[in-house]
């Protein structure tokens, strides 16, 4: 069974009474599976849904409200992997490091009476001690 029959069939579960189903758009890439909007004749007139499918699970949502609940918790990503990704990945991390670099050096020269934060101090040692351990060539 396809996702488009499955995505009729759930809508036709969700509301027993309705008739006339059919598949009114379709978004192949909707965060980690597909999302359909169906349109159905229920006993008040014209209606819709929404069914939200990835993988073997299946989503109903009757309004747009319950879709942007739907959204929001799928959306939210949890761990190392959702902070580097939120950072921009490798790339922004380097961008942070260029930052604190260009921080430390703009407070050394423009307040040379003022002693920068000992921990700017720290993660500046700590990203130039690995870069220049990770160019020694091991034996």
């Amino acid at each position: 069974m396809s996702d488009h029959d499955k995505a009729i069939e759930a809508a036709n579960s969700f509301s027993h009474e309705a008739k006339d189903f059919r598949m009114a758009n379709h978004h192949s890439e909707f965060l980690n599976g597909s999302l359909y909007l169906i349109n159905f004749e229920s006993q008040t007139g014209p209606s819709h849904c929404f069914v939200y499918i990835e993988d073997e699970k299946i989503k109903v949502c009757k309004n747009q409200a319950l879709l942007n609940e739907l959204v929001s918790r799928k959306s939210k990503k949890v761990g190392i992997s959702a902070l580097l990704g939120g950072l921009g990945g490798i790339a922004g991390i380097i961008g942070l490091i260029i930052t604190l670099t260009i921080t430390i050096v703009y407070l050394v020269i423009a307040m040379p009476d003022t002693e920068a934060p000992k921990e700017l101090w720290a993660a500046l040692t700590a990203i130039l001690a690995f870069y220049f351990g990770s160019k020694v060539s091991k034996p």
